[in-house]
């Protein structure tokens, strides 16, 4: 096949005092846009009666840890509550995971950059008081546990769960008129202490994801097999910004009216020549339209930026003759006009000899 296309081409520090230092002698650019590319949603699931409900101070202080720690690393958090003001939305509590899922996903429908989401960090918070001894005393465990999903992917990344940890308390502590407020405090001295815990389980998932995603998996399906290196996979050097890779996104092609000869073409060029490229499978074929999952590191602009290079080489007009439609993890080319044959490339005879 002729070359239609040219190829182009950490972990979420705690805070702890030692992780930070190690972050920033990295440098301020590292810092800012390590991780840019993926927007975090970090949010409270307490739907569980027994568990922290969102509105409780003890949240606020391990959201604002983490959220801050993220910050300071290069993760791009998204607040919700910041969205929910654009968008008219009530931020409520003891909401299901599905909700929280649906939200995240209405959010990236919003048309909006600053409301995008790829990561979606879901948490739950349990604190109950034992009484120590005669009474006069008590104790607080404290169990947080969750799971990191892939918004755009529908992937659950993984589960996490903090090992129990226990802080003494005042008699107070037990006491029903007094549990909530006197809890609350005792926990929330230790929010950042037990946000540190958090982001780094959190971040450990999130970073083996977009390791493998944009440095560190072999290409697969008919577009052979990568180093293993960043770039020999992506075709992007490192991370650096405005890097045209991102996380695994499966991406759903459409390709309407052209025929079989021209729709094998453009899904095979995209197979063997466009970076990130990671498998690809038909889902569907009539006379007019075959449907596609394809899955790359590539983010969309990427994608439009290469279609239109590889549709000029096939000598489409993709201004005039056919459509390129993106949204969000839907690609679709449609050929709005009729055109003349592709010619054949000189080397098709001896593709597969």
């Amino acid at each position: 096949m002729s070359n239609y296309l040219r190829k182009t081409g950490n972990a979420l520090a705690a805070i702890v005092p030692a992780l930070i230092l190690l972050v920033s002698a990295c440098g301020p650019a590292v810092a800012q846009t390590q991780y840019s590319d993926v927007p975090v949603l970090v949010a409270a699931e307490d739907e569980n009666k027994n568990s922290v409900k969102r509105s409780s101070e003890i949240f606020r202080r391990v959201i604002g840890a983490l959220q801050e720690g993220m910050y300071r690393t290069g993760f791009r958090v998204v607040d919700e509550e910041s969205v929910a003001v654009d968008l008219g939305w009530r931020v409520t509590d003891r909401r299901p995971k599905m909700e929280l899922l649906e939200i995240a996903k209405d959010m990236n429908k919003s048309g909006k950059a600053s409301h995008q989401v790829r990561a979606l960090f879901l948490f739950r918070v349990f604190a109950v008081a034992e009484p120590r001894g005669d009474g006069s005393r008590s104790r607080v465990r404290v169990r947080i546990n969750g799971e990191v999903y892939d918004v755009v992917g529908n992937n659950k990344v993984g589960d996490f769960e903090i090992a129990q940890r226990q802080f003494p308390a005042p008699a107070d502590c037990l006491k029903p008129e007094q549990r909530g407020l006197c809890i609350t405090e005792v926990v929330g001295e230790r929010a950042r202490e037990l946000a540190a815990d958090l982001g780094i389980v959190m971040a450990t998932k999130l970073e083996h994801l977009r390791k493998v995603s944009v440095g560190g998996q072999a290409r697969g399906g008919s577009g052979g097999s990568g180093s293993g290196s960043e770039q020999a996979v992506t075709g992007d050097r490192g991370t650096r910004r405005g890097g045209g890779h991102s996380i695994q996104t499966p991406y759903t092609v459409t390709l309407r009216y052209f025929d079989r000869r021209e729709a094998l073409t453009i899904i095979g060029v995209m197979a063997d020549e466009f970076p990130g490229y990671n498998t690809h499978t038909l889902l569907s074929a009539d006379q007019a339209t075959r449907k596609y999952s394809y899955i790359t590191s590539a983010k969309p602009h990427k994608m439009e930026e290469w279609l239109t290079i590889l549709l000029g080489d096939m000598n489409f007009n993709p201004d005039k003759e056919v459509r390129i439609a993106i949204n969000g993890a839907n690609i679709t080319l449609e050929k709005i006009v009729p055109t003349d044959d592709r010619p054949r490339s000189t080397d098709e005879r001896v593709r597969f000899k």
